[in-house]
C-alpha cells in the first residue's frame, strides 16, 4: 500500500505522521497551499508532490483530508483522471462513501474512515491517536484492502452503516459538542449564582468526571460455578443518573425552569430533562414519571 495525502491541514498531517510511524508507507502530501504541503511532508518525513497527476501515479490509496466542502469538489476532479483500482478514502465525520458519485465507473473503490478524535493541532495530534476508535464504511473491496493498513494500527476500527452514518456523527457530536455547550450553560449559571468562573470550573470538574466515570465503569456478573466472574460491560447512563428528574423530584425542577432566565437554556433543560426522565424510568420501571413528563414537556 502506498498512501498518497490531499490536504495537508490538521488531520492530514496527523494521519500522515500516524500511519507512517507505525509502519505505513506514506509516498508523501498534494495540496494547493504549497507552503503547507511542504511542511507537512517535512513533518512527516515524506514527500511533497507539486501536481496531483504526480501524487497518483505513486499511490495506490488516495486520504481525502480536506473540509467536508472541498472533498466532492477533489473527486470530481480526480474521478477524471486514471483511479482505475486505486482505494479513495476521505476522513470526514458527517459524510458517507456515497460523496463519491458514479465511482464504480472509475474502476476505484471507495471508502470513509473517521477517527473519533478531537485533532486539536497539526503537529502534536498524532501522540494521542492511539486511544482513537476508527469507524469506517464503504465498499467490500475498499475496507478489505484498507486492511493491510489496519493491522498495523493499535486502534479499533468499527464498520458502520453507509446509510445511517449521519445518526452515527451525530451521536459523537452529542457526545462531544453538546455535552460541552451543556457544561458552558452550567458555567454561566454559577457566575450568575454569584461563583466566579473559575471557582465553577473547580466545582463542575468533580462532579462532572464522577458521573462520566460512573457510565463507563465496568460492572461484573456474579460467580459462576467455576468461581470466575465476568464482565458484563458498562454501568450505562440509567444507572449512573442520580438527580431531581431521577429522584422523581417535581417541586426541585419546577423552581429550576422559573429561574433559569434564558429561553434558550429553559429548553435545553426541557429537551435533555425529556431523555433523563426516559433513562429513570428504565431505572425505576415501577415509578411513575408521567407527572414529571408533563411538566418538562408542558411549555
Amino acid at each position: 500500500m502506498q498512501i498518497g495525502i490531499i490536504g495537508a491541514g490538521k488531520v492530514g498531517t496527523t494521519l500522515g505522521k500516524y500511519t507512517a510511524g507505525h509502519g505505513a508507507h506514506v509516498a508523501g502530501f498534494y495540496s494547493r497551499t504549497e507552503s503547507s504541503g511542504r511542511e507537512s511532508a517535512e513533518f512527516t518525513g515524506t514527500n511533497y508532490f507539486k501536481t496531483l497527476d504526480s501524487l497518483l501515479e505513486v499511490s495506490d490509496t488516495l486520504f481525502i483530508t480536506t473540509t467536508d466542502g472541498e472533498i466532492p469538489k477533489v473527486w470530481d476532479c480526480i474521478a477524471g483522471k486514471n483511479v482505475k483500482g486505486k482505494v479513495i478514502c476521505h476522513f470526514s465525520g458527517s459524510l458517507s462513501s456515497d460523496i463519491f458519485s458514479n465511482w464504480e465507473r472509475t474502476g476505484a473503490y471507495v471508502c470513509s474512515i473517521h477517527p473519533i478524535y478531537a485533532f486539536s493541532d497539526k503537529f502534536t495530534a498524532y501522540q494521542n491517536l492511539t486511544s482513537a476508535a476508527f469507524a469506517v464504511e464503504g465498499s467490500r473491496t475498499a475496507l478489505a484492502r484498507m486492511q493491510e493498513l489496519f493491522v498495523l494500527l493499535p486502534n479499533q476500527v468499527v464498520e458502520i452503516s453507509t446509510r445511517e452514518k449521519v445518526k452515527y456523527h451525530a451521536a459523537t457530536s452529542i457526545a462531544s459538542n453538546q455535552v460541552v455547550g451543556l457544561l458552558s450553560m452550567a458555567v454561566e449559571l454559577m457566575k450568575e449564582a454569584g461563583i466566579s468562573e473559575i471557582s465553577a470550573y473547580g466545582l463542575l470538574k468533580p462532579l462532572v468526571e464522577n458521573n462520566v466515570r460512573s457510565v463507563f465503569e465496568k460492572e461484573m456478573q456474579p460467580e459462576g460455578p467455576s468461581g470466575t466472574r465476568q464482565e458484563a460491560g458498562y454501568r450505562g447512563c440509567a444507572q449512573a443518573l442520580t438527580g431531581p428528574i431521577e429522584r422523581n423530584d417535581i417541586q426541585t425542577v419546577q423552581t429550576h425552569l422559573k429561574h433559569l432566565g434564558r429561553p434558550e437554556w429553559e429548553a435545553s433543560y426541557r429537551a435533555v430533562g425529556a431523555v433523563v426522565t426516559e433513562l429513570a424510568q428504565k431505572k425505576h420501571p415501577g415509578r411513575s414519571y408521567g407527572t414529571m413528563k408533563q411538566l418538562l414537556e408542558s411549555k
